[in-house]
């Protein structure tokens, strides 16, 4: 089982996987067995071992609205 996440810089418990990674870091972190995490606190980003447990970042509820 992996261990939880938490933020080398603030402590926090609450980390999300980071939705646009860069493209080096798309093919080159999995390689690595790394994933881009972003702090749900204090917003700082860092990498983690892929068996640490985060959330994955939710879509907003918000949608698009044709113009009339």
């Amino acid at each position: 089982m992996g261990k939880l996440f938490q933020c080398h810089d603030c402590g926090s418990f609450e980390g999300y996987l980071f939705r646009h990674p860069a493209t080096t870091e798309k093919y080159l972190l999995p390689l690595l067995l790394l994933r881009p995490v972003r702090c749900g606190d204090c917003f700082r980003r860092c990498y983690r071992s892929i068996f640490v447990q985060v959330r994955a970042r939710h879509e907003s509820g918000l949608t698009h609205r044709a113009a009339a």
